[in-house]
């Protein structure tokens, strides 16, 4: 951290698959299962769309599959 920078304390959601993060974060404030439901049933962008491996390429998913991932 530099002089000019100032840390700043969020609460951020992740999508795991298994000990994978595979969404970008989210800030969030859900801290039960329900709120968390609710959370995600509002979403205008499902919780795929904001994959971090899809943005990586088209057949991440499938490339991670053959290296044993999943």
């Amino acid at each position: 951290m530099t002089e000019t920078e100032t840390p700043v304390h969020k609460k951020i959601r992740f999508r795991t698959l298994g000990d994978i993060t595979i969404t970008g974060g989210d800030e969030s404030d859900a801290d039960t299962l329900e709120k968390i439901v609710d959370e995600v049933a509002a979403a205008r962008q499902t919780e795929r769309g904001n994959r971090a491996d899809d943005k990586r390429s088209e057949t991440s998913m499938e490339d991670r599959k053959k290296q044993g991932y999943f």
